[in-house]
């Protein structure tokens, strides 16, 4: 297996797992992987992810290109949208992010 196929064939497994609802430990029980890897594994990709810690500049009413697979739109509503294959680790730093964002009262 090469380091790629090792690296997708991992990241699958943490995906599934954390769309899976079960813990991390009954997960690796039924699909018979050794935690310890899981966790190395999950720590490996996580440090591969580039940080989000910068600004984007949003200009309304322009397209902006990405690879993640994810798309934010502001409308009267927040919407959140992905496509198949995009990038689980950039959506949770997304999430995390607006949802320690101060609110604002009406």
């Amino acid at each position: 297996m090469t380091r790629a196929e090792r690296r997708a064939h991992w990241l699958t497994i943490i995906e599934t797992q954390a769309t899976s609802g079960m813990s991390i430990a009954a997960y690796c029980r039924e699909a018979q992987v050794k935690p310890s890897y899981f966790y190395t594994w999950r720590r490996r990709l996580k440090e591969q992810t580039p940080c989000a810690g910068g600004f984007l500049e949003l200009i309304p009413g322009r397209p902006i290109e990405i690879a993640s697979g994810i798309r934010i739109r502001l409308d009267a509503k927040l919407a959140i949208e992905v496509e198949r294959g995009f990038d689980p680790f950039t959506l949770r730093a997304v999430v995390e992010t607006l949802s320690n964002l101060p609110r604002c009262s009406a």
